[in-house]
C-alpha cells in the first residue's frame, strides 16, 4: 500500500509540473533569447505554425545560448519579419524546415557558427527584404532554391567563408524601392569568402548589370519623375564603368536615340548624360569639367529645359563637395539651384528634397544650425515617395542633430523618436539605428546612462553592418566613457580600441578629439599617470588642428558671404546701368576718341609692367637655384668630411692627421652665423617649412626644429650629428623627444611627416 500511495504521488506530482498544453500559437510578437524559452514554448504551443507577429531569435545587443531550433518545426508562416541575431552557439537553422512565408523580413546577422541555412528550403516568399550579414562561418545559401520572390532588398555582405551562391538563381527582387537602393539596384552582395558572379543566378542579372541603351530607350514619352528611379540607375551605370575606353558606342548610340526621337527632354538627357560621363571619366582637369557642365546647364536653361539644367548644378555642386573644395564656389552654386529649383514643382522633380538637404548639409558643415534647419525642413515638408525616402529621413535625423547642437534636447529627441516610431522598412531601418545613436547621445548628455547604453549600442551595430565606421565609431565613444563611469573597464576598453580602429579606417581623424579625453580618463582609472598625461597633450593637439580646420572654414564662410554681397552690389549696379543706358550711350561716343589714345597708353604701361614681372621671375628664379645650389653644397661638403674623418679615424697615428681630424670636424659644423645663412637657403628651397613646424608643435625647441631641418635634407644622423656637432646617441634622443611629442609611434613615421611637409 505505501508503495501504491508513493506511486500516485509522484505521478500527480509529475501531472501537476507539466506546463499547460495550449491550442495553436500566442498573440503578438515572440522573442527568444534563451534555449530553454524555446523548449518550453514547444511543450506550450506543440501545434504552432503560424506566428502572428514578429519572431526573433536573439538579442540585438547581446548574445543568447540558443544552440538548437528543432522544436520550432510546426511553424510554416510568420505575419512579421523573422530575425535570427547574436546567437554564437547556433551552428544551422534546423528547426525552420517548414516555413513557407514571412510577411516582413529576414535577417540572418552575427550568428559566429552558423555553417548554412539548408533548413530554409521550404521557403518561398518574403515579404520584406533578405539580409544575411556577419555569419563568420557560413559557407552556403542553398536553402534559398525555392525562393522565387522578396518584396525589399537582397544583401548577403561580410560573411568570410561564404564560397558559392548556389540558390540564388530564382531569387527576383521587386526594384520598387527608394533612391538608396537603387543606387545599389536593390542588390548588395559584397565581402564574402569569393566575389559575386552574376553568371551563377541568371535571374539577378538585370539588376546587376543593365542594358543601358534599352533602358534609355524605355524613356521616351515618360515625364522625368516617372522614371527618376531608373535614370539614377542609368547615370550610377555610366559612373561605375569598370572600363570606361569601351563606353563611346554606347552613348553615342543613346545620343542618336535621343536625338531621332521627337522629344527635346529626351535629347537633353542623353546631353547630360554624356556630360556625367566626361565629369566621371574625362582625362580634362576639374575646372574644365566643371566649366563645361557649367556651359552646359546654361544652354539648358535657355531651351526651357529646367529639370536637366537642375540636375546639372547638382552634378556641379557635388564635385565642388567631394573633389574640389572651394567652399565660395560651392555656396554660389547652391544659391543658384535654390533660385533654379524654387520654380519646379515638386511632383515633376523628386530630386527638390535632396537639393534642400545638400545645402543645409553644407550650413550645418560651418555650424551654421539654424540656417541649416531652414533647408532640413523644407526638405521634410515635401511628400514623401520611393525616391527621396532616404534624403527625407537624413533630413529629419539632421533636424535633431541641430537642436541637439544647440542644446535644446528635447526639441532634438522629438526628431529622432519619428524615425524610430516610423512604420516604414529598409533602408528606413538604418535611419532608425542612426537616430537611436543619436537619442542614445542625449541620454548621455543628460547623464541617463542606462537610457543610453542600448541605443548607443544599436548605434554602432549598425555602422559596422553597413561598413561606416565613422558612424560606429561616434557611438563607441560615449559608450566607452558609460562604461568608466560605471567602473566596467574591460568593456571600455574594447569600446575604445574599436572607436580607434574604426577612426582610422574611416579617416574621420577629427573624432580624435572626442576619443583622447576618454582613453586620458582610463588610463586614469587603470593607474596608467604617465600615459593618461601623454594623452592629456593628445586632446589639446587634436582639438587645436580641429579648431586651426574651422577658423579656416569660418575665413572661407565670410569670404563666401562677402562675394553674395558683391554679387548684390552688382545686380544694384546692373539696374541702374540699365536705366542710365541712353545718356551713357552719348558720353561714350563723345568719349571715343579719349578712349582710344587712353588705351594706347594703358597698352605702353602694361607693356612695361609686363618687363618688370619678368625681370622680377628671373632673379627670383636665380635666387631660388642659388639657395638650392648652396644646400646642396652644404651637404655634400659634411658628407665628404665624414666620409675623410672616417678613413684618417681609421688609419691616423700621427699629430697632424689628429690636427686634420678637428679641422674637418669644426668645418662641418655650423656655427649660429652659418645656421642664419643656412635658415635662409633652406627658406628659400621648402618655403613656409619652419613656419608649418613651429605653428602645427609649438611644444618644439629651436634645436629641435634645425635637427628636423637637417632631416628634411635628408642627411642621416650621423651627418645631422656632424653638422650640429653632437654625437649621433644625442640626435637619437632628440628624434625620441620629438617623436613624443608629435605623438608618432617610430622614427619611419616621423620620416614621412618631414617629408609630406610642402
Amino acid at each position: 500500500m505505501g508503495n501504491q500511495s508513493y506511486i500516485l504521488f509522484l505521478v500527480l506530482g509529475i501531472f501537476i509540473h507539466l506546463p499547460v498544453v495550449e491550442a495553436q500559437c500566442p498573440p503578438g510578437a515572440i522573442q527568444f533569447t534563451t534555449q530553454q524559452q524555446i523548449i518550453e514554448f514547444a511543450l506550450r504551443y506543440p501545434h504552432c505554425s503560424e506566428i502572428n507577429g514578429n519572431l526573433t531569435i536573439g538579442l540585438p545587443y547581446g548574445v543568447t545560448d540558443i544552440t538548437d531550433l528543432s522544436p520550432l518545426q510546426q511553424i510554416r508562416h510568420i505575419n512579421g519579419y523573422l530575425n535570427v541575431v547574436n546567437n554564437p552557439r547556433l551552428k544551422s537553422l534546423s528547426g525552420l524546415n517548414q516555413l513557407e512565408r514571412t510577411e516582413g523580413y529576414l535577417n540572418v546577422f552575427n550568428n559566429d557558427q552558423l555553417k548554412n541555412i539548408d533548413a530554409l528550403q521550404s521557403l518561398t516568399h518574403i515579404g520584406g527584404s533578405l539580409w544575411i550579414l556577419h555569419n563568420d562561418q557560413l559557407t552556403s545559401v542553398g536553402g534559398l532554391q525555392n525562393l522565387t520572390g522578396i518584396n525589399g532588398s537582397l544583401d548577403i555582405s561580410s560573411n568570410p567563408s561564404l564560397r558559392t551562391f548556389d540558390g540564388l538563381g530564382r531569387v527576383n527582387p521587386i526594384p520598387t524601392l527608394d533612391y538608396t537602393l537603387a543606387k545599389i539596384n536593390a542588390i548588395r552582395i559584397v565581402h564574402n569568402g569569393v566575389s559575386f558572379d552574376v553568371d551563377s543566378a541568371p535571374s539577378l542579372m538585370s539588376h546587376f548589370e543593365i542594358d543601358p541603351v534599352q533602358l534609355f530607350q524605355s524613356f521616351a514619352g515618360k515625364p522625368y519623375h516617372t522614371r527618376a528611379i531608373n535614370t539614377d540607375r542609368l547615370y550610377l551605370y555610366v559612373e561605375h564603368l569598370s572600363n570606361p575606353q569601351n563606353a563611346a558606342p554606347i552613348l553615342d548610340q543613346i545620343l542618336e536615340i535621343g536625338k531621332r526621337s521627337g522629344d527635346a527632354h529626351l535629347k537633353w538627357e542623353a546631353l547630360l548624360l554624356h556630360q556625367y560621363f566626361n565629369l566621371k571619366h574625362g582625362e580634362d582637369s576639374v575646372e574644365n569639367k566643371i566649366q563645361k557642365l557649367k556651359d552646359f546647364s546654361l544652354q539648358a536653361g535657355k531651351n526651357d529645359q529646367l529639370i536637366i539644367q537642375a540636375r546639372a548644378i547638382k552634378f556641379i555642386a557635388f564635385t565642388f563637395w567631394e573633389h574640389y573644395p572651394d567652399y565660395e564656389k560651392l555656396f554660389k552654386t547652391y544659391h543658384e539651384l535654390e533660385e533654379l529649383i524654387s520654380h519646379l514643382n515638386p511632383s515633376e522633380f523628386p530630386d527638390m528634397a535632396q537639393c534642400y538637404m545638400i545645402i543645409g548639409r553644407a550650413h550645418y558643415f560651418f555650424r551654421d544650425y539654424r540656417e541649416a534647419m531652414h533647408y532640413f525642413r523644407k526638405a521634410v515638408a515635401l511628400p514623401q515617395i520611393p525616391f527621396n525616402t532616404t534624403f527625407i529621413m537624413h533630413s529629419q535625423n539632421n533636424i535633431g542633430l541641430c537642436y541637439q547642437k544647440l542644446n535644446l534636447l528635447d526639441s532634438s529627441d522629438l526628431y529622432f523618436r519619428q524615425i524610430l516610431e516610423d512604420p516604414n522598412e529598409y533602408p528606413v531601418e538604418i535611419w532608425k539605428g542612426i537616430a537611436s545613436g543619436n537619442l542614445g547621445y542625449n541620454h548621455y548628455l543628460r547623464k541617463e546612462f542606462e537610457q543610453a547604453i542600448p541605443l548607443l549600442e544599436r548605434d554602432y551595430l549598425t555602422g559596422e553592418s553597413i561598413d561606416d565606421w565613422g558612424l560606429a565609431a561616434g557611438s563607441l565613444i560615449p559608450l566607452a566613457d558609460i562604461y568608466i563611469k560605471k567602473n566596467e573597464l574591460e568593456k571600455a576598453e574594447q569600446a575604445i580600441l574599436k572607436a580607434r580602429q574604426y577612426i582610422w579606417r574611416s579617416g574621420q581623424t577629427d573624432r580624435l578629439r572626442l576619443l583622447y579625453p576618454v582613453i586620458t580618463k582610463w588610463h586614469s582609472a587603470m593607474g596608467h599617470k604617465e600615459l593618461a598625461a601623454d594623452y592629456v597633450d593628445s586632446t589639446k593637439m587634436a582639438v587645436r588642428d580641429y579648431n586651426d580646420k574651422f577658423n579656416a572654414l569660418k575665413l572661407l564662410r565670410a569670404r563666401q558671404e562677402l562675394n553674395a554681397n558683391e554679387l548684390r552690389l552688382r545686380e544694384v549696379q546692373k539696374q541702374r546701368l540699365i536705366q542710365q543706358r541712353n545718356t551713357v550711350i552719348g558720353i561714350l561716343t563723345l568719349s571715343f576718341l579719349f578712349g582710344v589714345v587712353f588705351l594706347f597708353h594703358r597698352n605702353q604701361n602694361q607693356k612695361r609692367k609686363q618687363e618688370i614681372r619678368e625681370l622680377r621671375l628671373k632673379n627670383t628664379e636665380e635666387s631660388l637655384n642659388h639657395a638650392r645650389t648652396k644646400l646642396q653644397s652644404l651637404t655634400q661638403k659634411i658628407r665628404e668630411n665624414n666620409q675623410i674623418i672616417d678613413r684618417l679615424q681609421e688609419n691616423y697615428s700621427t699629430h697632424t692627421d689628429f690636427k686634420m681630424i678637428r679641422e674637418l670636424q669644426n668645418a662641418t659644423i655650423l656655427t649660429s652665423e652659418d645656421w642664419e645663412q643656412f635658415k635662409s637657403n633652406f627658406q628659400q628651397t621648402y618655403p613656409g617649412f619652419i613656419e608649418i613646424l613651429e605653428s602645427r608643435y609649438p611644444d618644439l625647441t629651436h634645436s629641435e626644429v634645425r635637427c628636423l631641418c637637417l632631416q628634411k635634407l635628408r642627411m642621416s644622423n650621423r651627418e645631422i650629428a656632424a653638422a650640429l656637432g653632437v654625437s649621433p646617441k644625442s640626435i637619437n634622443v632628440t628624434n625620441h623627444r620629438i617623436r613624443k611629442k608629435l605623438n608618432l609611434d617610430n622614427q619611419e613615421m616621423l620620416n614621412d611627416l618631414v617629408q609630406n611637409i610642402v
